[in-house]
């Protein structure tokens, strides 16, 4: 009789033991990345176009998965979910969004996602990309630094092409009414580079930013944004 007690005692022991353990395991959410959390998007140009891509994300568990935030590890990128809550086995969409005026070459960027997942409440997701140019600026920002009211200021910028092909610049256009440019050779060869200057006449006292457009016949890259600032006092 002592010995039954005995056994029904400890069998009452394991089972509340197995309980504990297998309790967290029950009722969980779980973030899942359908194919890869990393996503090589290869070569791209800089065209002045966002490179947009789209991450899947599932609830693997067998509760609700709440996506409690979404944020990006720089300005230039931007991510949006379709989703904040996602029920089990189902699937929600992750937005991303890559600027890649002003960068030249490998960039990584990360995107991070905070949840209710408890093995996981900060997953990452990772989004890899070449960004080549066709026609490259050098420097790739436009820096005027502090000019003043009234003066004339100006920044150059040399224009190569980088590609195995001849290309026509067709046409500078910026997008303020206090700035005016000034191009060297307008035809370059594979190779071969030419000179962009930039004339800068504010009216205003403050910051002034913005973008000069250039357009080529490149099929690779037939629009060329370059990023310009100016703190005018």
């Amino acid at each position: 009789m002592e010995k039954k007690i005995v056994m029904k005692s400890a069998l009452l022991t394991v089972t509340y033991l197995l309980a504990i353990l297998v309790s967290p395991l029950i009722g969980q959410p779980k973030l899942s990345f359908v194919e890869s959390s990393v996503l090589d998007a290869g070569k791209i140009y800089q065209t002045g176009n966002p490179l947009i891509k789209i991450f899947l994300i599932k609830n693997i568990g067998n509760k609700p998965l709440q996506i409690y935030q979404v944020r990006t590890s720089c300005g230039c990128t931007a991510a949006l979910i379709s989703d904040s809550v996602i029920a089990p086995n189902k699937i929600a969409r992750l937005r991303v969004e890559f600027n890649p005026t002003g960068y030249i070459g490998e960039v990584t960027k990360y995107i991070y996602i905070s949840s209710n997942d408890p093995s996981a409440q900060l997953s990452t997701a990772t989004l890899k990309v070449y960004v080549a140019y066709a026609l490259q600026p050098t420097p790739a920002y436009i820096m005027f630094g502090n000019p003043r009211v009234g003066k004339l200021d100006s920044a150059f910028v040399t224009l190569s092409n980088t590609s195995d092909e001849t290309i026509k610049i067709e046409k500078v256009d910026t997008d303020s009414p206090y700035l005016s440019t000034k191009i060297g050779k307008t035809i370059l060869e594979p190779g071969k580079f030419t000179d962009l200057e930039i004339y800068i006449l504010p009216k205003q006292q403050g910051p002034l930013t913005g973008n000069v457009l250039i357009k080529t016949n490149s099929k690779d890259q037939p629009i060329l944004q370059i990023k310009y600032y100016a703190g005018v006092y």
